[in-house]
């Protein structure tokens, strides 16, 4: 599926910041006659919901916080020291220190800014649907914003929320207007019906309009259709579209603990006919090129942002030779116990590579998820082990080494295993999955262990492992600088909602 994606990323970047995309992040909802400008014309439309995608890739959401850093590290993913100020506060769950405070405060500002821009497009689209927005115009912007505005505040339920098991609590609010009044504080389970809502129209809608369902993902340039009509409706993996949708449902009703509808979605994708057409499973060759690896998977991905810029981030926190001390992100730690008593750097480096490898055990070797991890070369740093998931490839104009992926097919195969009701199936699914990373060893015992390995193998620099403990309530998790399990508890799992917003409420 290499192929698919080798296009000009130029291209691809100038249909999603289509025209007045830039100014309109700086348009307030109050502001009506810039408001009319902007939806008198289709391009206005486009270029308010593109901007919404774009903003995802806020070093404060997908770009950062949510993917490669703040929960990756909450998830012990990383051995960070107490010199790492906000990294190592966030590993020790310690939400009352005021640099993690403004962290999860950013999130939360940044969020619902964006839930706020799709609201003002789903008013706007209702108000110029027929004058300015053809059905097929009107639909598509439609069902995205509704599929944004639920995705956005599921993960703000699942970040702040409560437990899967206390869902009658007391949550966050759901924004469905621009009115600048507070709305009420909904229990978890009354956002994560909302949250349902919102998709089911949008799953509807994808269904009936959505270019993905009739000709696929369209992850290439139609270099003979290059205008509204055209191409504005290609990149279908770079948006909600109805394969994203009804994955995101299986992931929502598996967190409100609906077994039963989680499993029905996840089989819609995994078992539907056209699958190994639509998202077929990437090949040992791509995942392992040389030159240019599909770290991404590209061809499994139902919803991936483009990162124009995903080399700075590989830069920044993996990268041996030039990350700072401050930000650098090294692999979770078994430290060894002669550590301090001889101050031994070989022991220091195997102790750095040894969890990682006990992590993958005997499927090291045919596990195509273990080429994300590489020896580094950095000063006194020989043979340890690196994340190399955001490196840059050598080919700069292959559309997947700046794909930072939302959710994966893999990810419906977990749910699947989890939520079969004979054993037998569950380890079927648990098993084609690893088959899709290159494993042929079948796993037959030890389901819950083995979910809990593939989370961890999957999703690195996605952000998911996190939520994977949370939703499961882990009792311990081992930590990422010592050779010891951290207890678990509610306080840790449910930080604070923000200052700002329980003051604005008081």
């Amino acid at each position: 599926m290499k192929h698919i994606f080798k296009q000009t990323s130029s291209i691809v970047v100038g249909l999603l910041m289509c025209t007045a995309c830039n100014n309109w992040l700086d348009i307030q909802p109050s502001d009506r006659i810039a408001e009319d400008r902007v939806f008198s014309q289709v391009s206005g439309f486009w270029g308010a919901l593109n901007g919404v995608y774009t903003e995802l890739l806020s070093s404060n959401l997908y770009g950062g916080f949510l993917t490669v850093q703040g929960v990756e590290v909450m998830a012990q993913r990383y051995n960070v020291s107490q010199n790492q100020e906000t990294f190592y506060n966030l590993s020790q769950y310690a939400f009352t220190q005021e640099q993690v405070k403004l962290r999860l405060e950013s999130y939360w500002n940044e969020a619902y800014k964006q839930i706020l821009e799709c609201n003002n497009i789903l008013e706007n689209a209702e108000v110029r649907h027929g004058e300015v927005l053809n059905d097929k115009q009107y639909n598509l912007i439609r069902a995205e914003a509704l599929a944004l505005r639920g995705f956005l505040h599921f993960d703000l339920l699942r970040m702040f929320g409560p437990l899967p098991t206390q869902l009658d609590s007391k949550a966050i609010p759901y924004k469905e207007t621009i009115s600048v009044s507070a709305p009420g504080m909904l229990t978890g389970n009354e956002v994560i019906e909302k949250v349902l809502t919102d998709l089911a129209e949008a799953e509807s809608i994808l269904k009936n309009w959505d270019p993905a369902v009739s000709e696929g993902m369209l992850m290439a340039v139609n270099d003979d259709d290059h205008d509204n009509d055209g191409n504005t409706y290609r990149f279908r993996g770079l948006r909600l579209n109805y394969y994203a949708v009804v994955a995101l449902k299986a992931r929502v009703y598996l967190w409100a603990g609906n077994k039963t509808e989680a499993l029905k979605y996840a089989k819609m994708i995994i078992e539907n006919p056209e699958a190994e057409t639509l998202y077929p499973a990437v090949t040992r060759a791509a995942a392992t090129d040389y030159s240019n690896p599909d770290r991404s998977f590209s061809s499994e991905v139902l919803f991936s942002l483009l990162n124009e810029n995903k080399e700075d981030l590989y830069n920044t926190y993996f990268n041996s030779s030039n990350a700072s001390s401050s930000n650098k992100l090294i692999p979770a730690a078994q430290r060894h116990h002669l550590q301090k008593q001889f101050g031994n750097r070989l022991l220091v480096e195997l102790a750095l590579r040894q969890r990682v490898q006990n992590l993958f055990g005997d499927d090291a070797l045919s596990d195509y998820r273990y080429n994300w991890w590489e020896a580094s070369n950095g000063i006194g740093e020989t043979n340890l082990l690196m994340n190399v998931r955001l490196r840059k490839i050598a080919d700069t104009d292959l559309v997947y080494g700046k794909l930072m992926p939302l959710i994966r097919v893999s990810e419906m195969y977990l749910i699947a295993a989890e939520c079969a009701t004979e054993e037998q199936t569950q380890y079927d699914y648990l098993n084609a999955h690893r088959l899709r990373r290159g494993n042929q060893v079948q796993v037959t015992t030890g389901l819950e262990g083995e979910l809990a390995k593939e989370y961890s193998k999957e999703f690195l620099c996605e952000g998911q492992l996190w939520f994977y403990y949370k939703r499961t309530n882990t009792a311990k998790i081992q930590s990422g600088s010592s050779n010891t399990n951290i207890t678990m508890s509610n306080a840790k799992y449910v930080p604070n909602l923000p200052d700002s917003e329980i003051k604005y409420r008081n």
